[in-house]
């Protein structure tokens, strides 16, 4: 999810990056820059429409240009192809990822200047909510205010979870992540790093939001050594460039500190789909909004670096293997209508079963901020490194779908995105 209002009359979406101060890892100077596209299955579905790049590191610093639309249908059909049988002694755990839309911007920390519909009493029963749920692990985006962050740690005490959270002190990225004490008892090592480059717009006159990513690792006695990273990687469909120098860091950032024999989880809001029909997108004004293509590189580029791959592609059957693909040229676009009604066709949200896309106007509080401005797309993520092929992915789904009971006695959508939920049967360590 973008900053909300942080494009427009004040600021523009067309920002400038920013250093925060801590030096990146210069291009070129690790093997995985210098892989070449023609060389690399996730890169496959780009040969002979890409101009610009030759190889993954060349796509963060070239001019990109397409001659024909991207379509990853091989790389999701080997993914779903790739889901290892469960072990007969294989652990459960069901997994989340959820941008809980919890947003208050001010200007200069002074002017009151976006803030998510509903805030208020959705917060007031976000927490217990979630938690009720069970899940056994659970990376959250968005969580942006010290007080939601208090009362999500006292409701997954109650709940049986630990939380670890990134400093809210000097910046704030909204992460979180929670794991079942019956799944590990303690944290272990947290980091928490901003990322090298920032959009400008989002940090200042913003009440210094940024961009990053946490990790926690932990041992379960049955699985072993765990590390969760959590991200929320830019927004818009023109920032994709620095989007996939965030994919990039994180992902080097793991591949530098997970040793091998860890089970590695990357979750989180990665703003970026697999898949765009078309690279423009009809806006409502007459004018439309570019990039969209550039935009899916995020995906390849984030399970490059890290070296993970995607768990709800993994759950899925041969014959849905493909369903960003299938789904997605089936979104209508009629800008004339689209403020009106979700997408500017009144049948297409009850037609169309919530089974992929996270980020959609088919979702109330989604269209009531960004109608008719983007694609319909999956844009929340569950990734994970199985070199040992440990773990099956027996469902995945989209969570928080239906309208839940907010404190005023009022239903509505829990947030503006839907979550990534899988349930996973793992082979426990050896």
């Amino acid at each position: 999810m973008r900053l909300l209002a942080l494009r427009g009359v004040v600021l523009s979406a067309l920002s400038l990056t920013v250093s925060c101060g801590r030096a990146g890892i210069p291009l070129g100077s690790v093997e995985q820059d210098n892989v070449a596209l023609a060389a690399s299955a996730l890169f496959a579905h780009y040969q002979g429409l890409l101009t610009g790049a030759t190889t993954v590191g060349e796509l963060l610093r070239n001019p990109l240009s397409f001659s024909a639309k991207p379509t990853p249908r091989a790389l999701l059909q080997q993914i779903a192809a790739s889901n290892p049988p469960a072990a007969a002694d294989a652990v459960p755990l069901r997994v989340l990822s959820y941008n809980v839309g919890l947003l208050d911007v001010q200007l200069f920390g002074l002017v009151n200047y976006a803030r998510t519909p509903d805030l208020e009493v959705r917060a007031a029963v976000m927490a217990q909510t979630l938690f009720a749920q069970g899940y056994d692990v659970i990376a959250v985006q968005e969580l942006w205010r010290s007080s939601d962050v208090t009362r999500f740690r006292a409701a997954a005490a109650t709940a049986g979870y630990w939380v670890v959270t990134s400093s809210r002190a000097g910046y704030t990225d909204g992460l979180a992540i929670a794991v079942k004490t019956s799944v590990a008892p303690t944290p272990g090592v947290v980091l928490a790093e901003q990322y090298s480059e920032i959009s400008g717009n989002e940090f200042y006159p913003a009440n210094g939001y940024s961009r990053g990513f946490l990790s926690v690792r932990f041992e379960s006695p049955a699985l072993g050594p765990v590390v969760v990273y959590d991200t929320h990687t830019a927004a818009f469909p023109s920032a994709y460039r620095l989007r996939m120098a965030h994919a990039r860091e994180l992902g080097l950032h793991a591949r530098r500190n997970v040793t091998d024999n860890a089970l590695l989880f990357v979750m989180g809001d990665l703003n970026a789909a697999p898949y765009y029909a078309t690279d423009r997108w009809a806006l409502a004004n007459g004018t439309s909004e570019p990039d969209w293509f550039a935009n899916t590189l995020s995906y390849p580029v984030m399970m490059h670096y890290a070296g993970v791959t995607d768990l709800a592609v993994r759950a899925r059957s041969m014959a849905d293997a493909d369903a960003d693909i299938t789904l997605g040229d089936l979104v209508p676009s009629n800008p004339a209508m689209a403020l009106q009604v979700p997408l500017g066709d009144a049948g297409y949200c009850a037609r169309t079963p919530n089974t992929v896309f996270t980020g959609t106007d088919c979702n109330a509080m989604y269209f009531a901020q960004y109608a008719g401005t983007e694609f319909p797309a999956r844009l929340d993520y569950v990734l994970a490194r199985d070199t040992d092929n440990r773990i099956h992915v027996a469902e995945s789904t989209v969570a928080f779908v239906d309208p839940v009971p907010y404190s005023d006695g009022r239903m509505g959508p829990l947030s503006d995105h839907y979550g990534q939920a899988v349930r996973l049967q793992i082979a426990p360590r050896r």
